[in-house]
């Protein structure tokens, strides 16, 4: 069979998001992009409606569109194995897998409207995974295969897992709509379900070893962590000000994780204490984490996001006298009150990690500006309230042994 695969050439948008540095690519397709997994910071793949699967080499620079067959699927699950082994899953019964990195791709099965739908799927090797499903009779189950897709086997759950992750060949988790967890602990044979939220749903579950896990969903968009894989489940708090949900998560680290969602992309630094808007545009389906700089995201009408600093704030602080200060100081900003952007200048007598935040009336931290080690010194931020409202705000500087706060207020 002539192979014919169309090279999509990306296009680097010339505008960032004026508050954090995520770029959008154009894919080359409109199609709503559903699921994306990178082995490493070079090659990835992504899936969406139309049957479409795109691929990268060459960390982003161009993807290509690769031939499926299934111009009438839509794909929402895609699990690369290694360079040569990923499977993708989808509606109306699709299970497609390649063994050359994509230049093939095989229908496992291939059904039609009306059958089971697939949502996610998970591989621990080349032969063994798991896919969720609803099936034909809208009861959710789990299918196993350990040859590689020749055969299934399923077992039913109480709902349909919308996405899983396996830590071994026994231990696995799975989330679900109405805030259900699943768990099993013998390869799928068994599930044990229960909700830990009253309403709402998980999307996506996001491990950063065999025992610690988060998270998102219900009605106030709740970040949960589990450190036993799923036996208990705590809820950490939410994100301020979200009026969607929430349909990804993915954590590097014990305290740095992204969400994303109908509301754009949040980043914590700290465990879900605190949240920053990076973005807030499009509908974000799946966020990859590569590292804790290099950050994925897919998204609908074919949009593909992406940064390389983890999405943080423009540098915006300058260091404009290296002399030692007598002590720690908090000036006012000016102007003020300002329109659109001020200046925040302050002292620091010692180096340490400093925080800068933006808090509004209640306290509640609305925005982090600074969290960093800064040399002794002078510096001047200049704050930048495009996306705030007019009103008094706050801004604090703080460190571990020093804090000081003042006023000003925001007219448009």
């Amino acid at each position: 069979m002539k192979k014919i695969i169309l090279s999509i050439l990306v296009f680097f948008s010339l505008t960032q998001n004026a508050q954090a540095q995520w770029m959008t690519q154009q894919s080359g397709v409109t199609n709503h992009l559903y699921d994306m997994e990178f082995i490493h910071k070079n090659t990835g793949w992504i899936c969406g409606t139309g049957g479409v699967i795109l691929k990268t080499t060459n960390g982003g620079t161009n993807w290509i569109q690769q031939i499926t067959k299934v111009p009438d699927k839509p794909l929402f699950g895609i699990h690369p194995v290694n360079e040569n082994v990923v499977y993708s899953v989808g509606w109306f019964g699709t299970i497609l897998k390649t063994t050359n990195g994509g230049e093939n791709w095989i229908a496992i099965e291939n059904g039609v409207v009306g059958d089971g739908n697939y949502f996610c799927v998970f591989f621990i090797n080349e032969t063994t995974g798991w896919i969720g499903e609803n099936n034909n009779t809208g009861q959710g189950d789990v299918k196993k295969t350990t040859d590689g897709g020749l055969t299934f086997t399923s077992s039913y759950t109480f709902g349909w897992p919308y996405d899983l992750y396996f830590k071994d060949s026994l231990n696995g988790v799975g989330v679900d709509g109405a805030a259900t967890i699943h768990r099993t602990t013998n390869g799928g044979n068994n599930w044990q379900s229960f909700a830990i939220s009253g309403s709402g749903d998980f999307y996506r579950v996001s491990f950063i070893n065999n025992y610690t896990g988060f998270v998102i969903g219900g009605t106030t968009e709740i970040l949960y962590k589990t450190t036993n894989f799923g036996q208990s489940w705590n809820n950490i708090g939410f994100i301020p000000n979200v009026t969607g949900y929430s349909t990804s998560i993915d954590f590097i680290n014990d305290k740095v994780g992204w969400v994303g969602g109908t509301n754009g992309i949040y980043k914590t630094i700290n465990a879900g204490q605190e949240w920053i808007k990076q973005i807030g545009t499009g509908v974000i389906y799946t966020i990859t984490a590569v590292t804790d700089s290099l950050v994925w995201g897919c998204s609908n009408l074919g949009r593909i996001w992406h940064t390389t600093n983890g999405g943080d704030t423009l540098t915006l602080i300058n260091q404009i006298s290296e002399n030692i200060p007598e002590s720690f100081k908090l000036m006012q900003n000016y102007p003020n009150p300002f329109n659109s952007e001020t200046n925040i200048e302050f002292s620091i007598r010692i180096k340490n990690k400093y925080k800068l935040e933006i808090l509004n009336t209640l306290g509640i931290v609305a925005e982090i500006l600074i969290n960093e080690e800064l040399n002794e010194g002078k510096y001047k931020y200049n704050f930048n309230a495009d996306k705030f409202t007019s009103g008094v705000y706050y801004y604090r500087l703080s460190s571990k042994n020093s804090i000081q706060t003042k006023k000003f207020i925001l007219i448009k």
